[in-house]
């Protein structure tokens, strides 16, 4: 869904491992926005830290799994 004017960022969830941001509005419309490399990821990582409070930046579960043994 798109954003409207007069819409606010309410939090931005980085899940880092999927280089993805999940923008959650104010009204509670989501965007997924996907970085196909390492450098989209850190420009739009700036962008969020720059312009968003802490409070407002969610980081998702990291991807952990263990490595069986052979």
């Amino acid at each position: 869904m798109d954003f409207e004017e007069g819409d606010y960022v309410d939090c931005t969830v980085i899940d880092v491992c999927a280089r993805t941001f999940l923008i959650v509005g104010d009204n509670g419309k989501e965007k997924t926005v996907t970085c196909e490399t390492s450098k989209q990821f850190m420009d739009v990582l700036e962008v969020v830290t720059d312009l968003l409070e802490p409070e407002r930046i969610e980081y998702a579960d990291l991807a952990v799994y263990e490595k069986k043994r052979r």
